[in-house]
């Protein structure tokens, strides 16, 4: 009798103590979303400090069912835009080091460029693109580094790499990336016929519209 009602007193306080697990962390996921959402919301606002706070409390938060990852990726971008480069670059290689990702290489470079580190920028989007070469985000952040660099050959080689391979993400981006890049290199014609290609397959596009005209006026 006396084992019996030991074995009940341990199953009730299992019980509670379940109870009080299931509790907390699901205070914990409410308040997490609640953070992230805030967060969000100081982020589209540009008050990236406060967004940044909240992503960091949000971070904190004692969960397990929930991934963090997505809510580090929002962290540096708050700290890319405010110009808090090297912590951006710590918290991007952290995502890094857990999975070989093309959008974690990909902003870590970005950071890198930012803070005039040019060498590790460049390696971070080859990076990128070897580790996912039908994500477009390695190729596009290459692209805008050879722009910068005034690169003019090199960003058109990275722009038809990335069509021809061809990426399944940012194809709008790198499909008026050229016609941009041959701009910058002073070759009208063929911007008006990457313009003309690209307001046939983005036709609601007025960037792309508006750009396609200019072309024509030359």
């Amino acid at each position: 009798m006396e084992l019996e009602n030991k074995k009940k007193t341990a199953m009730l306080a299992g019980c509670v103590i379940a109870a009080v697990l299931v509790l907390f962390f699901g205070f914990e996921i409410i308040t997490q979303k609640i953070a992230v959402n805030n967060g969000v919301d100081y982020l589209a606002d540009n008050k990236y400090e406060k967004a940044y706070n909240s992503f960091l409390k949000a971070e904190k938060k004692h969960t397990i069912l929930t991934s963090k990852k997505n809510i580090r990726y929002y962290e540096g971008e708050c700290l890319i835009y405010l110009g808090r480069y090297k912590e951006a670059a710590e918290i991007y290689e952290k995502i890094a080091d857990k999975r070989e990702e093309a959008r974690a290489y990909a902003l870590e470079g970005f950071a890198f460029q930012q803070n005039g580190n040019q060498k590790k920028a460049v390696e971070n989007y080859e990076k990128a693109i070897s580790a996912d070469k039908k994500d477009g985000i390695g190729y596009y952040y290459l692209y805008g580094y050879y722009i910068e660099n005034e690169q003019y050959d090199d960003a058109l080689a990275i722009l038809e790499d990335a069509q021809d391979v061809p990426v399944t993400s940012m194809e709008q981006e790198i499909a008026y990336a050229k016609v941009v890049v041959f701009e910058k290199m002073l070759e009208y014609d063929k911007a008006l016929d990457a313009a003309k290609s690209y307001c046939k397959t983005y036709p609601d596009d007025e960037n792309g519209k508006r750009e396609k005209e200019f072309l024509e006026t030359r």
